[in-house]
Formats: C-alpha cells, sequence, structure tokens
C-alpha cells in the first residue's frame, strides 16, 4: 500500500500494520475497526479504506450508502484513490444518481494527483486540462 503519494505518519503505518496483520489473514472485522478509529479521526487513507470495506461487505455489513458517505469524504480530504472511486460511484450510479458531471469531476481531480486509472479514464471520456499530469 505504501507509495510516494502517501506521506510517512504514524497513521500510515497504522493502516499498513493493520492490512497486514489482520485484511491479509482475512480478519475484516478487526481490520476494519483499525481503520473506523482512524477514519473518525479524518485519516484519507482510512476513510477511503473504510468506504471499500462498506461497499463489499468485508467485516461489516454491506452497506453502499455508508460505503458512498466514506469515500466522499476521503475524495474530499484528497486522498486520489478516494476521488477515483467517488467518480466511479457517480459514474455507474452506486450509492447515487448516475451523475456524470461530478464523475468527469472525481475522475478529473484524482488525474491532477498522477492516478494511473483516472488519467486513463479522463483520455476515454476526451476530459480536457490535464496539462499539469506529467508522469514521472
Amino acid at each position: 500500500m505504501a507509495s510516494d503519494y502517501y506521506k510517512p505518519c504514524a497513521e500510515l503505518d497504522r493502516c499498513e500494520k493493520l492490512i497486514k496483520k489482520y485484511f491479509e489473514t482475512g480478519q475484516y472485522e478487526t481490520c476494519f475497526a483499525g481503520h473506523l478509529e482512524l477514519a473518525e479521526k479524518g485519516y484519507p487513507l482510512a476513510e477511503c479504506q473504510i468506504g471499500y470495506f462498506y461497499l463489499d461487505g468485508l467485516g461489516v455489513e454491506k452497506d453502499v450508502s455508508k460505503a458512498l458517505y466514506w469515500t466522499e469524504r476521503a475524495a474530499k480530504h484528497g486522498d486520489r484513490d478516494g476521488q477515483y472511486n467517488l467518480a466511479w460511484f457517480y459514474e455507474e450510479g452506486i450509492g447515487a444518481e448516475i451523475d456524470l458531471e461530478k464523475a468527469r469531476y472525481w475522475y478529473r481531480e484524482a488525474a491532477l494527483q498522477n492516478h494511473d486509472l483516472a488519467i486513463e479514464k479522463c483520455k476515454k471520456l476526451g476530459i480536457d486540462s490535464l496539462e499539469k499530469v506529467e508522469k514521472a
């Protein structure tokens, strides 16, 4: 999970430990609980993960409205995966009405942070103004 995108911090270390110790061993409830604690404090990576847990019903009852809520929080807090996921939710009508304008907005926001899938999606959708995006 670690990359150059996420700044080293105690919250990132905790998320990585939760994934390694609990998610990778199928202990989703414990992994969810640990991420929820961080998400409630506003850590964007954890917010994005909580959205994923709710979307797929991992360690918690599946709930697309809560998946949308947590994914939107992550997106608004600047998490590029959250932004990409939120765009997909709006494009597909997951937990919300289909809204292609919102989808385009969030794909672009993620692309501006060099999210590879968002960049490709923007190209397919003809979304302009990505000149700031350069692949390293």
